[in-house]
């Protein structure tokens, strides 16, 4: 897994399709997801030379168990009585907003990411980068900045 927010977002994900879950059965089903994600992404792009092909990577408790514990602090997860984990309303939310355009209706066009969605996706990133370091941010200086800026414009834009 390369970053902490996939392993954040697989955790949403199998949690959002498995229902509560202990830790090993979240491992084993992020595991499974993520081994299908790199076979799908070596079977559609093929190389000339197949040594580039992108190889799975080994999910270790290591990994899962304090992302768990972080996902629990910030409001995503719950920790049941009997060990198992399941998503809070928050965590309903983040995973709505994260995979609702990858769903589909029932006629095959994809669903759009409605405003209020959009809106409260924004809100959750926006608090995520108020608890964040000022040393981990401050290279974000100008994206930020960009940001704002749109923000403006889309405010002026609407009155």
């Amino acid at each position: 897994m390369k970053q902490v927010g996939e392993l954040r977002m697989w955790i949403l994900h199998v949690l959002d399709e498995t229902g509560p879950s202990n830790g090993v059965e979240i491992m084993a089903n992020v595991q499974a997801h993520y081994d299908l994600q790199v076979q799908w992404h070596n079977d559609t792009h093929k190389h000339p030379h197949p040594e580039t092909d992108i190889k799975s990577k080994k999910l270790l408790p290591g990994s899962i168990y304090p992302m768990l514990k972080k996902m629990v602090s910030e409001g995503l997860i719950t920790k049941k009585e009997d060990g198992r984990y399941e998503l809070t309303k928050k965590g309903h939310i983040v995973t709505t907003n994260l995979f609702e355009h990858f769903q589909s209706q029932k006629n095959g066009d994809p669903l759009p990411i409605s405003l209020k969605n959009s809106l409260t996706a924004i809100n959750w990133h926006v608090s995520y980068m108020e608890d964040a370091n000022k040393e981990d941010i401050t290279p974000y200086q100008d994206s930020i900045e960009s940001l704002i800026e749109r923000l403006e414009k889309l405010k002026k834009s609407i009155k």
